[in-house]
């Protein structure tokens, strides 16, 4: 991770204002996500970072694609920064079949629904906040990610290149068990961030339960927020390179590639010099950190701007 010491006025007047502006947005959060009150009460550190350039600084928001609480703070971030322009994680495609299941959504309007359902009902919460904040405040949407049947494509070749699953299950970090270690580390380090009574009695909380139904969906939304720590993402992008490094290559590592070079591009240009805003999710954020830095400099990415509070 790349950190500076010394933040120059300009900067950290845009991070206090950042700052100020999320902690004045606590009310109304605490208020939108109150029934999800067992999520466990964590700090976040690392989720937005400042990226500097001489032509505007970009904010980088890093996100749980499923997570609700995602939402909101790329709504506040936003609101925060009155970006010139907002780079979103989708291709046209995506964003097109994201606006319609939007629409869709908000016919249907009521929780509740099957466990897909819940599952999946703030998926992509955070990037269509994106582009309807964006849209509000005026800022150009800009679409950063390559077209999903180009990275299918890859991801396809990458897996059919190893054998399919039997290949993937002969790995030699499966085979033989080194993969196993860094796994469980994880896994506990997850299960130790649970709340307690999803630990004793999950069963009850998934079917509803006390809390009046919608299980699945408070489970998940459980989940989503524990995950959202970039070191536990970082080990599971490690995890997965052990196993399948031409996969990973084809859904992360080719991606970062691709989003940079849209932010060095259209996104700079459609920023005219002003403030920007980048929403991807979490696992990206590592790439495009060390890509900004090593294009403009260690000193130009400062990591993990306080956000946290907010949402505690």
């Amino acid at each position: 991770l790349c950190r500076v010491s010394r933040i120059p006025p300009r900067e950290r007047w845009a991070m206090r204002r950042l700052s100020s502006r999320l902690s004045s947005s606590r009310n109304f959060i605490v208020r939108a996500t109150g029934h999800f009150s067992s999520t466990p009460v964590t700090t976040k550190p690392g989720v937005v970072s400042l990226l500097r350039r001489s032509e505007g600084d970009v904010f980088l928001v890093g996100t749980a694609h499923v997570s609700e609480k995602s939402g909101f703070l790329v709504r506040s971030v936003i609101d925060a920064t009155q970006p010139k322009a907002v780079m979103v994680e989708l291709c046209s495609e995506r964003a097109t079949v994201l606006k319609a299941q939007q629409a869709q959504q908000g016919h249907q309007g009521a929780r509740g629904g099957d466990a897909w359902e819940q599952m999946t009902r703030h998926y992509a919460a955070d990037m269509a906040a994106g582009l309807d904040h964006a849209e509000a405040h005026g800022a150009v949407v800009v679409l950063g990610d390559r077209r999903q049947s180009e990275t299918k494509r890859l991801a396809q070749r990458a897996v059919a290149k190893i054998g399919g699953l039997q290949g993937l299950m002969a790995s030699p970090a499966i085979s033989n068990g080194t993969v196993v270690a860094p796994l469980m580390k994880t896994w506990s380090r997850v299960a130790s961030r649970l709340p307690s009574q999803v630990v004793a009695d999950p069963m009850s909380l998934m079917a509803g339960g006390a809390s009046g139904g919608g299980g699945v969906e408070k489970m998940t939304q459980i989940f989503a927020e524990v995950i959202k720590d970039r070191q536990l993402v970082r080990e599971m992008v490690e995890i997965v390179g052990m196993v399948a490094p031409d996969v990973l290559e084809a859904l992360l590592h080719s991606r970062d590639d691709f989003m940079f070079k849209k932010m060095c591009g259209e996104l700079l240009a459609a920023s005219n010099g002003g403030a920007s805003v980048v929403v991807v999710g979490l696992a990206h954020m590592d790439g495009l950190e060390a890509r900004w830095a090593e294009k403009y400099g260690p000193g130009a990415v400062t990591v993990g701007l306080d956000v946290g509070v907010v949402f505690s």
